[in-house]
């Protein structure tokens, strides 16, 4: 029995066993699913005190990691500092000032 792909408006077959197609499963492995909230839920306290002590905290949001980050940025603490503190690779403190500066 083939079915097609759950996905609204996708007309291809669900791989064998699966309930989306080839094509969707490729876009969630490789951009995650847009329907999932952690990206958009954020904290504003917990992201001002976290800031405001410049600690490393676990259980942060990708969001609020990001708002973190350019709170920290903002004070002035070098790339590296705010890697660690944030979690993630100095490279992508660099490259989320540089979307900052693009943006004003």
């Amino acid at each position: 029995m083939s079915r097609t792909c759950a996905i609204d408006d996708c007309s291809n077959q669900a791989r064998p066993g699966r309930r989306i197609c080839h094509k969707h499963r490729h876009r969630f492995a490789r951009h995650g699913d847009p329907d999932f909230t952690e990206w958009t839920v954020a904290d504003e306290y917990d992201v001002e005190i976290v800031v405001e002590r410049a600690q490393s905290v676990e259980g942060l949001t990708r969001l609020e990691r990001v708002m973190v980050g350019r709170g920290l940025s903002r004070r002035g603490m070098p790339a590296a500092e705010v890697a660690r503190i944030v979690g993630v690779d100095p490279r992508t403190v660099y490259r989320w000032r540089a979307e900052d500066r693009s943006a004003a």
